[in-house]
């Protein structure tokens, strides 16, 4: 006879390593019940079989066991969630939060980190990447970019020509494209457009190393993911990005001429002599540090989603969707505080 001691917890692994060989057994084997606190379903039918065995002796049978033994039906299992209070979700949701915040700024001062001092301690990426990025990031987006803004300078001109014209105030048509395409449409319309498109494909590469171990491989090599990865598209986004906003500035501009010279019905000299005007360096200046800073928030946010995906294709899926949404909505905030600067 052979006794054996049942552990605490009888589960599907314990069965599967252990139980079975136990059924399985030609010789007369002696169960000790006594220490057995929880068990699952896997357990529960484990017992069913146990009692059947001619050559197991079962001892110290709990009164559960012993039901569980004598039921006709399959043991259910009762799930109890635990009720939170309002307190317990919010606290929850605020340390949460503070998690997120704190893996994202992790990020944030990598990406700036291994972009600018890191550059001078070793070079982790492959020569030529700079110029592969630039091209990608930059010459790709430049016909949708010319043609989204185009199309918007008409449309703003537009509206704003049906206006003015009741007034006779047309001549001011010019002043008001010019302005608005500099200072505010020209890099948030360039911004937005690549957020769904730079940064997607951002959150998607890295998301997608990551699933595939691309990034462990990196780490096992002793290559930083960051620099590697990320440094590249940095300075590729940081030097194409203000480029893409005088493309899209001087294409919406355009489609405000084209507005104020049929539909208005002002000169070409007059639209020169307002253009030039109205036109300010200082304008200028502050339209290409706001895509410069657009530029480094949405490969921050593209990067924080796709270095904290966890799962298969269906999770990098969501984390580009999470990406492109996040990036447009703190765009559009950063621009409105650029607005109080300025």
């Amino acid at each position: 006879m052979k006794i054996i001691n049942l552990p605490k917890n009888i589960d599907r692994t314990w069965v599967e390593e252990t139980g079975m060989e136990i059924l399985r057994a030609n010789y007369f084997v002696s169960l000790d019940f006594a220490r057995i606190e929880v068990f699952d379903s896997a357990g529960a039918a484990f017992f069913k079989l146990v009692a059947k065995k001619n050559r197991v002796e079962m001892l110290n049978v709990g009164e559960n066991i012993k039901r569980i033994i004598k039921s006709e039906n399959k043991p259910q299992l009762e799930i109890l969630e635990k009720q939170e209070s309002l307190f317990e979700k919010t606290g929850s949701n605020v340390v949460n939060m503070y998690n997120e915040l704190c893996t994202a700024m992790v990020v944030l001062v990598e990406m700036i980190y291994w972009g600018t001092v890191g550059l001078l301690q070793k070079r982790d990426f492959r020569k030529g990447v700079l110029g592969e990025q630039m091209y990608n990031l930059g010459y790709g987006a430049l016909p949708i970019t010319a043609l989204l803004t185009f199309l918007i300078g008409i449309a703003v001109a537009t509206q704003s020509a049906i206006q003015l014209k009741q007034f006779g105030a047309d001549v001011f048509l010019v002043m008001l494209v010019v302005i608005g395409m500099v200072r505010e449409m020209g890099p948030l319309m360039a911004a937005i457009i690549l957020a769904g498109r730079t940064g997607s494909a951002t959150t998607a590469e890295i998301a997608t190393m990551k699933v595939q171990e691309e990034i462990d491989a990196l780490k096992t090599m002793g290559l930083n993911e960051i620099q590697f990865v990320v440094v590249p598209k940095f300075w590729a986004i940081s030097i194409t990005m203000p480029l893409l906003s005088v493309w899209a500035t001087i294409a919406g501009i355009l489609g405000g001429f084209v507005v104020a010279y049929f539909y208005s019905g002002l000169s070409v000299e007059i639209i020169m002599d307002e253009f030039m005007k109205n036109i300010i360096l200082k304008d200028f200046v502050i339209s290409l540090i706001k895509s410069l800073v657009f530029s480094w928030l949405i490969l921050w946010i593209g990067a924080y989603y796709g270095f904290g995906v966890r799962g298969g294709a269906e999770e990098v899926g969501k984390a580009t969707t999470k990406s492109v949404v996040a990036a447009i909505f703190v765009i559009v905030i950063a621009d409105a505080l650029f607005s109080f600067i300025y």
